[in-house]
């Protein structure tokens, strides 16, 4: 049977040689047949050396060309940058001041409210209580004809003598000290709301926001 040469020189590309596989021999017969091999020529044929390329191994095959996914290339993950920190406000800082009678409010200045307050129930003006709010022109007679008002100059002691002027101590409070000042008046606030009348509501509202606003730094 007679081969094709492109056949034969397929076939022997596709198998693996030995060390001296490099080589390939075209055997032509009496008959002219011709066939390719990988040793010398027998029988009296015709032969002819032929230098084949040096043989390769193809690539490993892919999962992909098989058929089946490709590996997911590796991406490098960074993490993303945390995020600022939220500023936080501020601790509310204010001033409490202490009335005489002991009841407490809030100053944004330090300056206590001044006042006149009687002499004599500050327990140090050297009078007693019946001398200072006693007879008929006392600080303490309030009744219609009982009581002359008084006139610079007074007739028996000067207004100097029966009241006083006095002004509020005041200091900065702690933040702790002023947050609980803030829900002590927000409670007292919000209880009075409940009860309040048409004409007082408005007022007590924006006192409830003015307290509110300064609690978010507690």
């Amino acid at each position: 049977m007679r081969r094709h040469p492109s056949l034969i020189l397929a076939l022997l590309a596709g198998v693996p040689f030995a060390a001296s596989a490099a080589e390939a021999f075209k055997c032509t017969a009496a008959d002219g047949a011709v066939s390719f091999q990988d040793r010398p020529c027998g029988g009296g044929a015709r032969q002819q050396r032929l230098q084949l390329p040096e043989y390769t191994p193809p690539p490993p095959r892919t999962a992909e060309a098989i058929g089946g996914e490709a590996p997911a290339p590796s991406v490098e993950t960074t993490s993303p940058p945390p995020a600022p920190p939220v500023p936080r406000e501020p601790p509310p800082s204010f001033f409490l001041c202490t009335r005489y009678d002991g009841s407490r409010y809030l100053s944004d200045s330090g300056v206590g409210d001044r006042y006149a307050v009687p002499y004599g129930l500050l327990g140090g003006s050297g009078r007693g209580l019946a001398q200072s709010y006693g007879g008929r022109n006392g600080i303490g007679v309030s009744a219609p004809g009982l009581r002359a008002i008084p006139t610079l100059p007074a007739t028996e002691a000067p207004l100097a003598a029966a009241y006083v002027e006095v002004q509020d101590a005041c200091h900065r409070a702690a933040p702790q000290e002023a947050c609980a000042y803030l829900r002590e008046e927000l409670d007292g606030v919000r209880d009075a709301l409940t009860r309040a009348f048409s004409d007082t509501q408005p007022t007590l509202e924006r006192q409830e926001r003015q307290l509110r606003e300064r609690l978010r730094g507690c």
